[in-house]
Order: C-alpha cells, then sequence, then structure tokens
C-alpha cells in the first residue's frame, strides 16, 4: 500500500513539475496582478501595504502547487521586480520546487509572495542557480494571511516577508525547503537572448504591456498607503 501511495504521489508531482515547466511568461504575470489584487483586498492589508512600500523589490508566484501522499512536493513559476526610487526593473523569472517528506496527504494551490526589503532580500534572486529558502536567509512570515514561514517578526526587520494565498486543500505536516531556481528558459523566450536574473534586474526597466499593468498596480496601492 506505501509503495502505491508512493507511486500515485510521483505521478502527481511529474504533473505539476510539466504543467509548470509549460507556463506562458505573460499568462504568468497576468495571474501575478490577479494574486496581487486579491491579496490587497484583505481586511488586514495595512501592514501588506506597508511593507510593500518599503520594499526595493518583489517576488510574486501565482500558482504554487502542492502535493502529497507520504512523499509530498510542491511547484510553481513565479517572476521577480525590482523598485529604486519609483522605476521597477525586471521580470525575472524564477521556479520554486522541492520535496519533503512525512506523513501528509492532499493537493493545495496557493499564491505566494515575497516582499524583498532590502539589498539581503534582492541578492537571493541576484545569485542565479538554486538558493534553498530558510529562516537563515532573513525570511519571515508577513503579519497577515498563511505563509511559507513559520514565525512572525514582530520587530519587522527581516529581510524577505512571505504572504500567501491558498486556493486548495492540504493537511498534515510536513518538511519544508523550498528552492528557488532561476528560469533561464523562460527568460531567454521573453527578452529573445540569453540574460542573467542580475542583468534584468539591475539594467532592465519594465517596458512590456503586461509587467507594466503590474508595476502601475503595485504603485497605486503604494501611493494609496502614502495618503
Amino acid at each position: 500500500m506505501k509503495q502505491r501511495l508512493i507511486v500515485v504521489t510521483l505521478i502527481l508531482l511529474l504533473v505539476v513539475f510539466v504543467s509548470s515547466a509549460e507556463a506562458n511568461e505573460r499568462g504568468l504575470i497576468n495571474k501575478a496582478i490577479e494574486l496581487i489584487y486579491d491579496l490587497s483586498q484583505a481586511p488586514d492589508r495595512a501592514p501588506f501595504l506597508e511593507l510593500l512600500k518599503r520594499a526595493e523589490g518583489i517576488a510574486i508566484f501565482p500558482e504554487v502547487r502542492r502535493v502529497g501522499m507520504v512523499i509530498g512536493g510542491y511547484s510553481g513559476e513565479g517572476i521577480v521586480l525590482r523598485r529604486d526610487r519609483g522605476y521597477w526593473y525586471g521580470p525575472a523569472f524564477f521556479r520554486l520546487e522541492g520535496i519533503s517528506l512525512g506523513p501528509h496527504f492532499g493537493v493545495e494551490v496557493q499564491g505566494l509572495v515575497l516582499l524583498l526589503m532590502n539589498r539581503s532580500g534582492m541578492e537571493i534572486f541576484y545569485q542565479g542557480g538554486a538558493t534553498t529558502l530558510s529562516g537563515s536567509l532573513g525570511i519571515a512570515a508577513g503579519p497577515i494571511g498563511r505563509s511559507f514561514s513559520l514565525g512572525v517578526d514582530t520587530e519587522l526587520q527581516a529581510s524577505i516577508y512571505s504572504y500567501s494565498l491558498s486556493r486548495g486543500l492540504f493537511w498534515g505536516a510536513s518538511l519544508e525547503g523550498a528552492k528557488l531556481v532561476e528560469n533561464e528558459r523562460a527568460a531567454q523566450r521573453f527578452y529573445q537572448k540569453r540574460i542573467s536574473s542580475r542583468e534584468i534586474l539591475t539594467s532592465y526597466p519594465v517596458e512590456e504591456t503586461a509587467t507594466r499593468n503590474l508595476t502601475r498596480l503595485l504603485e497605486n496601492l503604494i501611493k494609496e498607503r502614502e495618503k
């Protein structure tokens, strides 16, 4: 029975990873707009808006799919933007993925937003390759909603704050350890050339229409907080 559960889980994980890899970049940006809008409508959105106003960047993963039957996994495509004195750079493209072992069962789809508060938070996305997220990197749960992080930094001094919205079903305990992987193929398709996330986030101002719509929404939310 246990072997059968493992096989079923591995099949589900394969479907998750394949469907995620085929995500359309502009469709991904449009989904990011929907997620930010939904998160901004939360009754207790004030802390999120305050942190967004201070943030140097934002990472948005509209659909992180998690499945679990003894072996669990999660995967999702996302984009990253950097803000510098009112100007936005990006998007760079990343995948969030991982596998965990433990007694869990079910399926969950959630949107994940990371607010990158300072250079240390941005550096994670400059490195390229793969980086495993952990508390040692200065990541904390945002003051509202559920998130990947377990604790809440009441002093608001973390480098990264995580927020999520869940649409699905998942229960039980699992071993976290989300891995960020630079999506070089998505970047190459979007920019029509090979380019690193560091170059995108430091040298490429937002130009594409869908991304402009996203940054316009973000700026409106920031201005709303400044009133």
